[in-house]
């Protein structure tokens, strides 16, 4: 019951902050204060070598998003790709539709879109991987769940998550508690985005909500 009633609290907080963000036209002193409690970072050693035997070992994931939100995350995924730390990209598959493509006359797909940018960044089609993520109420917490099975089946030793800058310490906060009994190293790399105030104060009633009831 008080964890109800805390959480109602920080919802009805999260809303006062919210109206009061928009009224003033936002104080960028509160925007930088939370984004310094929302951006997470966890980078994989620097002396990992990608010629290292355990390369296969280790994967990466990105979060789900929106188009504009997943080019970014793409961009730092191949970016790391490249490095060595991982010779796979896993990605959550969309059945959702995307841009018109008039040379195939139809609109491409969310997996098609997908590959093509990260084919345009450098990677390979055959190191990407779509995922069924079984939808809940909950989304990040949905992929957490599916990211621990397949961990767990394939017996990955790392995990390196990459998504949204102001996404990532929520992100690793459920991840780290769903893989908590997986002997898997996790890493997570924040990829930038413009992103408001506005957008920063409900990141913030979202993470707090997890860290109440998860």
């Amino acid at each position: 019951m008080r964890k109800i009633v805390v959480g109602v609290g920080i919802v009805i907080l999260g809303g006062v902050l919210t109206v009061s963000y928009q009224v003033s036209g936002g104080k960028s002193g509160l925007k930088q204060a939370l984004a310094r409690l929302l951006v997470k970072q966890e980078l994989v050693p620097a002396d990992f070598s990608g010629k290292s035997p355990n390369v296969e070992d280790q994967v990466i994931y990105v979060l789900g998003g929106a188009g504009d939100s997943l080019i970014g995350r793409f961009a730092k995924a191949a970016e790391l790709y490249k490095q060595g730390p991982a010779r796979k990209i896993l990605i959550r598959s969309d059945d959702m539709l995307m841009e018109y493509r008039p040379s195939i006359g139809r609109n491409l797909s969310h997996n098609e879109w997908a590959r093509e940018k990260l084919a345009a960044f450098g990677v390979k089609d055959e190191d990407i991987e779509f995922v069924v993520v079984e939808d809940m109420l909950l989304g990040t917490f949905s992929e957490a769940r599916t990211l621990s099975t397949i961990v767990s089946q394939r017996g990955y030793g790392s995990l390196i998550l990459v998504s949204s800058d102001y996404h990532t310490a929520r992100v690793w906060y459920i991840f780290s508690k769903r893989l908590r009994r997986e002997k898997v190293n996790l890493y997570i790399y924040p990829a930038r985005e413009d992103h408001s105030g506005y957008v920063l104060l409900h990141e913030f009633v979202k993470f707090t909500f997890y860290r109440i009831f998860l």
